[in-house]
């Protein structure tokens, strides 16, 4: 039994608590999950979906891409604030930090103090015992919001997956990025991704080419429900159309 097989189980619901451990493994070992050892569905916490929802809202009010950037922070989850980019693209920066001081009241207590962007994002006190040796901050992920767009009868429809939003995965080296329409989308780079894909085209990209070509694990969910790997399929880059 390997690594992944270890850490996915029998392939079944991944929580996130679970899902960027894996990550965090596999940034340690260099190496990317085989497509096998992707677990079928992700489960994500009450918080999480509320700020999805929410940065979606502001998407649909203005039009223009938002992003949420995902850091690990000593033991600790942290979403960066809300960034606005234009109509077409949008970029993500986050300062992260994590301090430990003595407790000012509490005997054998420290005091653990988050810091994103000069502000403290989280304190709790933490046991002397239990304070790390080495402090571990580390980027995780990113997603972003692709806004909607109406045709002349009034129909709507959001753009899939871009070619420069796969070349930022691959760039960025870590496994996974999300895109935030009227459901969220993930994408988990594997072992047999290639690291070039400037024959790729715009018009190309669909969940069967990323699945099939690209060797990518694709993930499509409901606000505040599973988000379940997808099958190879003809869908095109539109994710979703209503009347």
């Amino acid at each position: 039994m390997g690594i992944f097989d270890t850490l996915f189980g029998q392939n079944d619901t991944t929580s996130f608590y679970k899902l960027y451990n894996k990550m965090r493994s596999w940034k340690e070992a260099k190496v990317f999950p085989n497509e096998y050892n992707l677990p079928k569905e992700i489960s994500f916490p009450k918080d999480f979906w509320d700020r999805i929802v929410k940065i979606q809202k502001h998407t649909l009010q203005d039009g223009k891409e938002r992003a949420i950037s995902i850091y690990w922070a000593d033991g600790d989850l942290v979403v960066s604030p809300i960034t606005t980019g234009s109509d077409n693209s949008v970029t993500t920066k986050g300062n992260i930090s994590v301090k430990y001081s003595p407790h000012p009241t509490r005997k054998d207590y420290y005091r653990k103090k988050v810091i994103l962007n000069s502000s403290i994002y989280k304190q709790s006190d933490i046991y002397i015992k239990k304070i790390p040796k080495k402090i571990e901050v580390s980027y995780l992920f990113n997603m972003h919001t692709h806004p909607q767009h109406k045709d002349e009868r009034g129909n709507t429809h959001y753009n899939f997956f871009s070619v420069q939003d796969i070349k930022s995965l691959l760039k960025s080296n870590v496994s996974i990025t999300g895109l935030i329409t009227d459901k969220l989308w993930i994408l988990i780079r594997t072992k047999l991704t290639p690291n070039n894909i400037d024959k790729l085209q715009e018009g190309n990209i669909s969940i069967e080419n990323l699945i099939n070509n690209q060797h990518i694990g694709v993930y499509c969910g409901e606000f505040y429900k599973k988000v379940i790997r997808q099958l190879p399929t003809t869908t095109t880059r539109a994710t979703s159309t209503t009347s």
